[in-house]
C-alpha cells in the first residue's frame, strides 16, 4: 500500500501535528505472516510528512505491549529546511514533542531512544 500524505510541504513554523486518515490506512497488509509484528511509521522530510504501515524492527517493548498504541516516527537526512541552519530542523522536532502528535484524535507521546538512534 503506498504511503498516507499527511502533511505536504511540511513548514518551518508548524506548531500542531493533527492528523486523521480513514481507519483503512492503519491496517496492516492482507497477508501478514505469523510472527511480524506492522505498525504506523511517520517519516518526517522537507517534502511531506508520511505514513506507511510496515513491519515494527524487532523491539523489547512491542514484545510486551499493544503495537497498535504506538507510532514509530522518523527524522532522517531528508529532513532539512533549505537555506537554513540545521538548528532549524531541531527547533521543529522539539516544538513536535512538546505539542505532541496526534492520529484520529489518539494523542502519541515520546517514549524514548537509545544511543544507537542518535546522529552523530
Amino acid at each position: 500500500m503506498p504511503p498516507t500524505i499527511l502533511r505536504n510541504n511540511p513548514q518551518i513554523d508548524d506548531d500542531a501535528w493533527r492528523f486523521n486518515v480513514p481507519q483503512q490506512s492503519l491496517l496492516p497488509p492482507k497477508r501478514v505472516r505469523d510472527g511480524i509484528t506492522y505498525g504506523k511509521i511517520v517519516t518526517f522530510s522537507t517534502d511531506a510528512i508520511t505514513l506507511r504501515i510496515e513491519q515494527f524492527p524487532s523491539n523489547r517493548v512491542l514484545h510486551s505491549d499493544d503495537p497498535s498504541k504506538f507510532v514509530l516516527i522518523s527524522f532522517g537526512k531528508e529532513f532539512r529546511f533549505p537555506d537554513h541552519p540545521p538548528r532549524v530542523s531541531g527547533e521543529y522536532i522539539a516544538r513536535l514533542l512538546k505539542a505532541g502528535f496526534f492520529l484520529n484524535d489518539m494523542q502519541y507521546r515520546f517514549y524514548h531512544h537509545s544511543n544507537s538512534q542518535l546522529v552523530r
